[in-house]
């Protein structure tokens, strides 16, 4: 199998000054760089005159835990050039697994990666990554594991610290995950159960990623009023831990904390100056998405979904869940910033695409019982966007040495944009029409930077004897070109991705 890209403009991945060359790929593997290479026989000849050639994108923050077995080819991401997933993130995995907690873990990843026409059938991280690898995915995949899962193995849904004996148990499947090929440890901080560990608990769990010189990547347990202390617990739990640290989706979220990135970017670079290996991903948007359930109180869900139903008529406890969960929703803006992404039951499948207010004022409901309203009749699979970033703080974060790109990519039945978009709309929105930063350094925080942070030392760079993983774009055009009501409109620019030396 032989691919040679001519003419092209090479971006190498480095962030160093493009070039003119010609790149040869032969079977999976980079064979030469140069001017006017020879065309070799039965090779394809792919013209990227006017065109630039870079590595693969890699997307450090995915979702596509059960979308990779039930749609291989993964089009929304190939579509924008990305040709390295990572799943596990935010605390959250498939795996690890055993049969006690199967229900009550599909549960908990519904609002992340959706459901599945089936029970998990793997139990250990590795049964998981043969089952994609046996789906033939076109990206290639890589994984977390997920300390909320970790310590649902061992604690279920129970909101206490573990005894000594159970952070041993928590360990020691870290451990194992680490051996069979886990690229780190991923914390989602509001999530239950991870949201119940404490900071102790956190350090005791990176000490086990550091041994591996694995990543730990972090949802922190408040991206609103309280980021700045959320920012100082993560830092501390990388000091004490001797862990890589990589903070999740960087942002503030909710008007009144507008601009408190920018004190805690300080933080970050204060500590990134003395050594410690500190960075953060970031989508290209104004908008979050995760499930609905945030809106409730962590509290509420201590032992599971069951016991939240139970909460949810008990006369006592769903008086206090309303007035936290009224606070929650005003601190993201109100029912006119939340827009109702995707239901479990086609009997609200009216909703979504629809903003809560709107919907609440059709159940004849404030916006407040409109939320548990809708979690006590779909469960927790619920997915919503919430409109609360602002602006200049995501260009502020963008111009960061800290900064890479993701997607955050949740599939849903009107999902976010970001899924299907983020990596053209960062290289053409941002970095051409509005010249936040060169191509080649745009490049670099989207291909080597996120595979040394990850240690996939086999791509990021076009250097001979790397990956054949590359993306050939048309940097003049390239761009998202979907909505927040049109979100699955694929992006334009994108010529050619290649994943391990094959023409996608």
């Amino acid at each position: 199998m032989k691919t040679l890209i001519r003419h092209g403009t090479i971006y190498d991945g480095s962030g160093t000054i493009p070039f003119k060359a010609d790149l040869l790929l032969i079977d999976d593997k980079i064979a030469a760089i140069g001017l006017d290479l020879p065309v070799p026989e039965d090779a394809t000849v792919i013209d990227a005159t006017d065109l630039a050639v870079s590595p693969g994108f890699i997307n450090t923050h995915s979702h596509m835990e059960l979308e990779v077995l039930k749609n291989p080819k993964l089009p929304a991401v190939i579509q924008q050039g990305i040709t390295t997933e990572v799943l596990g993130q935010d605390g959250s995995s498939v795996v690890p697994l055993h049969d006690g907690i199967l229900e009550e873990l599909t549960d908990n990843m519904a609002p992340l990666c959706g459901t599945w026409d089936q029970p998990y059938p793997w139990r250990s991280f590795a049964e998981y990554m043969a089952a994609v690898q046996a789906a033939s995915p076109t990206p290639r995949m890589e994984s977390l594991v997920g300390h909320g899962t970790i310590r649902m193995n061992v604690m279920g849904s129970e909101q206490r610290p573990p005894t000594p004996a159970e952070l041993e148990q928590m360990q020691q499947i870290l451990a194992q995950c680490m051996e069979e090929g886990a690229r780190g440890l991923s914390f989602g901080l509001i999530y239950p159960p991870g949201s119940y560990g404490n900071t102790d608990e956190l350090i005791a769990m990176a000490k086990v990623v550091a041994r591996y010189d694995g990543l730990i990547m972090v949802h922190m347990r408040n991206e609103n009023n309280r980021l700045l202390e959320s920012v100082d617990e993560m830092l501390k739990v990388m000091t004490e831990s001797g862990a890589r640290l990589q903070i999740s989706h960087f942002k503030a979220l909710g008007t009144p904390n507008w601009g408190k990135v920018q004190r805690a970017h300080e933080k970050l670079l204060a500590l990134r100056e003395k050594g410690y290996d500190i960075t953060f991903d970031q989508y290209p948007w104004t908008a979050a998405c995760t499930g609905l359930k945030v809106c409730v109180p962590t509290w509420a869900y201590a032992g599971g979904e069951t016991a939240f139903q139970v909460r949810l008529n008990d006369g006592e406890e769903l008086p206090k869940i309303r007035t936290e969960t009224q606070e929650i929703v005003d601190m993201r803006g109100g029912g006119k910033c939340i827009m109702i992404a995707s239901v479990a039951t086609d009997e609200y499948a009216w909703m979504a695409g629809k903003y809560l207010d709107v919907i609440a004022a059709q159940l004849g409901l404030s916006e407040t019982d409109a939320v548990l309203h809708i979690l006590q009749h779909e469960g927790p699979a619920v997915v919503a966007i919430y409109f609360s970033i602002s602006e200049d703080d995501v260009r502020f974060l963008m111009t960061s040495p800290l900064h890479c790109v993701c997607t955050d990519g949740i599939v849903g039945a009107h999902p976010h944009p970001r899924t299907y978009a983020s990596f053209p709309r960062f290289l053409g929105t941002y970095v051409r029409d509005q010249k936040l930063m060169d191509l080649a350094t745009a490049i670099k925080k989207i291909t080597s930077e996120p595979a040394r942070r990850l240690r996939l030392w086999d791509r990021g760079l076009l250097r001979v004897g790397m990956a054949a993983d590359v993306v050939v774009f048309d940097p003049r055009i390239i761009k998202d070109v979907n909505s927040y009501t049109e979100p699955t409109i694929a992006p334009i620019g994108i010529r050619h991705v290649i994943v391990r030396g094959v023409v996608c």
